[in-house]
């Protein structure tokens, strides 16, 4: 764990442009993906606020993501539905890249 909060969730090379990479952070039985579009990271929760399913098995387009369960959709930058079912937003997190890893900041526990 970085300073400020930020944790190490995997190298850069891990989340190439146009792709979603999940992670599991055990210690907070959570699951977090980053995507990388257009060379920036964003990252959000892993799952669904309408059907509990893993978006990182969704279809990414633009910044939207699509569940494939149920067809919700995501604004990966706000976490904003926008589309499907879903009525509840995603949470996001900050995210940076340093020494060729990729750090997230989640707030407290």
């Amino acid at each position: 764990m970085s300073k400020a909060g930020f944790r190490t969730l995997g190298t850069s090379a891990d989340v190439p442009e146009g792709y979603v990479m999940p992670y599991y952070l055990e210690d907070r039985k959570r699951r977090v993906s980053v995507a990388r579009i257009k060379g920036w990271l964003y990252a959000f929760d892993d799952l669904s606020t309408s059907d509990g399913a893993p978006l990182s098995s969704g279809r990414l387009t633009g910044t939207v993501i699509m569940s494939q369960c149920d067809a919700a959709c995501f604004d990966v930058i706000t976490g904003e539905p926008v589309g499907g079912p879903a009525a509840k937003p995603l949470a996001t997190y900050e995210v940076r890249e340093r020494g060729g890893l990729v750090e997230v900041e989640l707030g407290s526990a």
